[in-house]
């Protein structure tokens, strides 16, 4: 019964259109997803995200002989504030590094361990 149907011109002609729709179906379903799909949580987590970094970096710059500060956030799934990376021009006194260390931890409450500081690069402008 089948060979009847593999031999016919007409249904191998028929079982390629539909199989041609069908992908051409998957792919606009595919594209309309893309397309559609909202960005605007991304940008709003991109703004809180420098926003907290630009209030970070002032408060730690005000702390007695850091100077310059730079600050990177890094989230985990729940969007919570996992780890953060500070330079500073002060850092390399273990004691102001221990100071921003604190107070990356008070104000994220994090652990020690997820708060990477390291001294300024003053050599190249900053």
């Amino acid at each position: 019964m089948f060979e009847k149907f593999k031999s016919d011109p007409k249904v191998k002609d028929l079982a390629v259109k539909i199989i041609a729709v069908l992908i051409i179906l998957s792919v606009a379903l595919l594209s309309f997803d893309v397309f559609t799909e909202n960005t605007d949580e991304r940008r709003q987590i991109t703004d809180e995200t420098v926003s907290t970094e630009t209030a970070l970096c002032s408060i730690l710059t005000d702390i007695n002989g850091v100077g310059d500060v730079d600050v990177m956030l890094q989230y985990n799934e729940e969007e919570q504030i996992s780890g953060v990376i500070v330079t500073a021009e002060g850092a390399a006194d273990p004691v102001i590094k221990n100071n921003l260390v604190n107070a990356v931890r008070a104000v994220f409450s994090i652990p020690a361990s997820s708060v990477m500081v390291f001294e300024k690069d003053q050599t190249n402008g900053g």
